[in-house]
């Protein structure tokens, strides 16, 4: 008696298809928000101009994983991204600073001040004539 085999498939069978652009998708905006924190608790204040545009590729590999399947959970997943996404947006749009509007100017003589140094003592402009050896650093900062 004879039988038909069959061929036996040894490829896996995707259950999930997908899932790893939804992984990769969900990994993107939390690298952004550790690299921030790594960013702040070493002191450095720049702009972190790297959070929305790991959001937006996370958004965008989401779409992808959706076009794969579709499901509750990647849209809402979807959902929070795209609000994670507006929030970076907003909130590095808030931390930029005003274009400077002060007396000093690039090639025209430093105005008259005073002030103190670290240890209290008086500082002026007077301080600064005859020596080459001092840089004075005009810091905006914003807290």
């Amino acid at each position: 008696m004879t039988t038909a085999s069959t061929p036996i498939s040894t490829s896996p069978v995707r259950r999930y298809p997908g899932r790893g652009w939804l992984l990769i998708a969900m990994v993107l905006p939390t690298l952004g928000l550790i690299l921030y924190a790594t960013q702040v608790g070493n002191g450095r204040l720049v702009t972190p101009w790297y959070m929305p545009g790991l959001t937006t590729l996370g958004i965008v590999l989401l779409a992808v994983a959706l076009q794969q399947a579709r499901s509750v959970w990647r849209w809402l997943v979807l959902l929070l991204l795209l609000l994670l996404g507006s929030a970076e947006c907003a909130f590095v749009l808030a931390t930029r600073l005003p274009a400077y509007a002060g007396p000093a100017a690039v090639g025209k003589p430093l105005p008259e001040f005073a002030t103190a140094t670290a240890d209290g003592t008086p500082f002026t402009q007077r301080d600064l004539k005859g020596d080459q050896h001092h840089v004075l650093v005009f810091f905006r900062g914003r807290w």
